[in-house]
């Protein structure tokens, strides 16, 4: 489960360090991807989606995605889509409402916690989707530091 207060690598693998073969390791092979941008796995937790920037600083997408001076092949988010939602009383968070960050169209309200670099999917009282990303601390590592970031 993940922890709304403390940064930590999902199954090691940590956004902005971690590169393809180190989540090759502890993944195994993608279902869909290869040497792309995006590759999905199926596992217990549900359906994982790993995030790899293309080139250091590359423009032109999402600056949460792109923007980064990392290396080709550097993981850059992980997101879960949870086979079994967890109710958000069991994230044990006080006031989750302070990281609302929007309600997207199909009702889903997204909680981003910027500190830990984690976001969370909630619909109806659920948790379905858990993203890990790059944290506060990691902000030395924007290229374009204004960039906006872009809801997708």
């Amino acid at each position: 489960m993940a922890d709304a207060t403390v940064a930590k690598p999902w199954r090691g693998i940590v956004p902005l360090r971690s590169k393809r073969p180190q989540v090759r390791r502890v993944l195994g092979k993608p279902i869909i991807g290869g040497a792309g941008a995006i590759e999905l796995y199926k596992k217990q937790e549900g359906r994982i989606q790993v995030m790899y920037a293309r080139k250091p600083c590359e423009q032109g997408l999402p600056a949460d995605w792109g923007n980064w001076k990392v290396a080709r092949d550097t993981v850059v988010n992980i997101s879960i889509t949870l086979r079994e939602e967890i109710p958000v009383a069991d994230l044990k968070i006080r006031n989750i409402e302070r990281y609302k960050w929007y309600t997207g169209d199909s009702g889903a309200t997204y909680y981003h916690d910027k500190r830990s670099g984690i976001e969370y999917q909630v619909q109806d009282g659920m948790v379905t989707a858990i993203a890990y990303g790059p944290t506060t601390k990691d902000r030395f590592l924007l290229c374009r530091k204004e960039a906006p970031l872009i809801r997708y």
